[in-house]
C-alpha cells in the first residue's frame, strides 16, 4: 500500500532497488555522490509521474529485495526484476518494461571458449551474478558457476583470471565488458527474459495503475527514450507493444530436504577450512605481535601497535574487499578462498595477541629468573616455563575467539567465496523459506562450535590437573 504523502498530499510510489553495483540499472553518480542515476532510477520517476506520484527510492539489498518487498519496506521492486516461478509465489508481475538478452563474455587471450558450450565440455568456470536468469541457466545445465553479489566482482575476476567466462545481461555486460580491451564479447546475444516491477500480492490494484501507466509510457515513446539513452534499445525492444503481461506458473515443488542438507553440509566443510585456515595464521602471528608489543624495542613495538589498531579499528569485511580487489593493482592476485583465509587470519592476529600479551604478563617475573639460573636461555625458558603456563591462561578466550571466526567466515560471501551463509541465502531466497533453513543452518554452526568449546573446556581441566599435580609434587620435595 502507498503509505506516504509530501507537503502537497502528492501519493508517493516508494520503489527498492540495490545501488551496490547497480549499475547502469540505478547506481550512485559519480558526479554528484549525493544523488542516483541509471536507466531503472529513470523508469521509476517516468513510471511514478505518469501514474500521478512522487517516485522515492530506497536502497535495499539485491538477494533480500523480495523479503523487504513483503515487509512494506516499499510498494514496489523496480532493479532489472525477472519473473520467476519461485518469486511468483511471493509477488506479482507487471507487464515488462524491457527485454533483456544474455551475453557471454571472456578474455581477450581466450581461444577456446566460442560458445556456452565450450565452458561445459572444458571445465570452465562461469560467473554471473546469484539469483537472476542467467544463474538459473547455469545451475540447470550444470556449468561450473561461480555466483557474485554485483557485476563489478565477476568481470574483475575475469580479467583477473579468476573466472574463465561470465554471463550477463546485455545491460551489465554493455556497462562493465563492452568497452574493455582485456573482454571480448563471445557470440551473439541470446534467450529473451524481461525486466518487470514486482508488486506484493495483496496490491492487485496497484498492479493494475503500474500496468496501465507501463502502457502509456512504452506507446509514447517515454520508454524507447530511457533505454536510448543508456544505449540498450534493440529491435527486440519492439515486442514490448504486444507483448502480455508475464504468466510464470507458480513453483509448488518443495524443497528437497536431503539435497538441501548435502549442500549446506557441503558449505559447512568450506566454513570449517577457512576458520582452522584463519586461525592458524591469527595463532602464529599473534604470538611475535604480542612478544613485539611488549618486550620489544620502540621501533618493533610501534609497528606492532600500528598493526594491531588497524585490523582492530578497521571492519574486517573491509579488510577482505581491499585484499580482494586492491592487491592485484600491485600483482598480487589471490583466489577468493586463500584472501578469505588470509584476510581473516591478518584480523584475529591482532586480537589474538592482546590475549597472549596479557596472558605473559600474568606470569610473574620470578618464573624467568628462575629459569635463568638453573641456566636456560631466554628461548628455552620461553618454551619449557613460561609458554605452557600462558597457554592455560590464553585458552579460553582463544576459544571464544574461534568460535566468533567461525561466524565471521560469513563475511567471505562478500568476495565470492561459497561457504554456509552463502549457501543459506542462495536456498533461502530460492525457495523463500528463510526460517526452516534458518534454523538448520543455526544447527550446523553450533555443531561446528560446540565440541570445540567443549574440548577446550576439556584441556583446560587436564592442564590445570597437570599444574596443580606438579605443585604438589614439588610441596612434597
Amino acid at each position: 500500500m502507498i503509505t506516504s504523502l509530501t507537503a502537497f498530499s502528492q501519493p508517493v510510489l516508494r520503489w527498492g532497488g540495490d545501488p551496490s553495483g547497480g549499475a547502469p540499472y540505478v547506481y550512485t553518480d559519480p558526479a554528484n555522490p549525493q544523488s542516483y542515476i541509471g536507466f531503472d532510477y529513470e523508469f521509476a520517476e517516468a513510471l511514478a509521474k505518469q501514474m500521478g506520484m512522487k517516485a522515492e527510492f530506497v536502497p535495499t539489498d539485491w538477494e533480500s529485495i523480495v523479503s523487504s518487498l513483503q515487509r512494506k519496506e516499499f510498494d514496489v521492486i523496480i532493479d532489472g526484476f525477472e519473473p520467476t516461478g519461485d518469486r511468483a509465489r511471493a509477488v506479482l508481475f507487471s507487464k515488462p518494461y524491457y527485454l533483456f538478452r544474455l551475453q557471454l563474455t571472456a578474455r581477450s587471450t581466450d581461444n577456446l571458449i566460442h560458445s556456452l558450450d565450450d565452458c561445459k565440455k572444458n571445465g570452465k568456470s562461469v560467473g554471473t551474478l546469484v539469483n537472476c536468469a542467467a544463474s538459473r541457466l547455469l545451475e540447470k545445465g550444470g556449468f561450473k558457476m561461480k555466483g557474485y553479489q554485483d557485476p563489478v566482482g565477476a568481470y574483475q575476476d575475469l580479467e583477473l583470471g579468476r573466472v574463465d567466462a561470465v554471463l550477463m545481461d546485455v545491460a551489465g555486460e554493455m556497462f562493465y565488458a563492452r568497452s574493455n580491451p582485456k573482454l571480448k564479447a563471445v557470440g551473439k546475444p541470446f534467450q529473451t527474459g524481461a525486466y518487470v516491477v514486482g508488486i506484493r500480492k495483496q496490491d492487485t490494484q496497484l498492479l493494475e495503475k503500474v500496468n496501465s501507466a507501463i502502457d502509456v509510457l512504452v506507446n509514447d515513446g517515454t520508454v524507447e527514450k530511457i533505454f536510448r539513452k543508456w544505449q540498450l534499445w534493440d529491435e527486440e525492444q519492439v515486442k514490448l507493444r504486444t507483448v502480455k503481461p508475464a504468466e510464470i506458473e507458480m513453483t509448488t515443488s518443495k524443497l528437497n530436504w536431503s539435497e538441501g542438507l548435502i549442500k549446506l553440509f557441503k558449505a559447512a566443510l568450506v566454513t570449517v577450512f577457512l576458520a582452522f585456515g584463519a586461525m592458524l595464521i591469527a595463532v602464529i602471528l599473534g604470538i611475535p605481535l604480542a612478544l613485539g608489543q611488549s618486550n620489544g624495542g620502540p621501533i618493533i613495538r610501534a609497528l606492532c601497535t600500528v598493526y594491531i589498531e588497524f585490523f582492530r579499528g578497521t571492519p574486517v569485511l573491509v579488510q577482505l574487499l581491499f585484499l580482494y580487489f586492491g592487491l592485484p593493482v600491485i600483482g598480487i592476485t589471490l583466489p577468493g578462498w586463500l584472501t578469505a583465509i588470509v584476510g581473516l587470519g591478518l584480523n584475529y592476529a591482532a586480537y589474538e595477541s592482546q590475549v597472549y600479551r596479557t596472558a605473559f604478563q600474568a606470569i610473574p617475573e620470578r618464573q624467568w629468573q628462575v629459569a635463568y639460573s638453573l641456566g636456560m636461555r631466554p628461548v628455552l625458558a620461553f618454551r619449557r616455563i613460561i609458554f605452557p603456563q600462558a597457554f592455560r591462561i590464553a585458552l579460553p578466550p582463544m576459544t571464544n575467539d574461534f568460535v566468533a571466526l567461525f561466524k565471521d567466515t560469513s563475511t567471505a560471501f562478500a568476495i565470492a567465496v561459497w561457504e554456509l551463509a552463502t549457501a543459506y541465502r542462495e536456498l533461502a531466497n530460492a525457495t523463500q523459506s528463510y526460517l526452516g533453513i534458518g534454523l538448520v543452518v543455526c544447527c550446523y554452526y553450533l555443531a561446528m562450535s560446540l565440541p570445540l568449546a567443549h574440548y577446550a573446556h576439556k584441556l583446560e581441566r587436564r592442564l590445570q590437573r597437570k599444574s596443580a599435580g606438579i605443585l604438589s609434587s614439588g610441596a612434597d620435595k
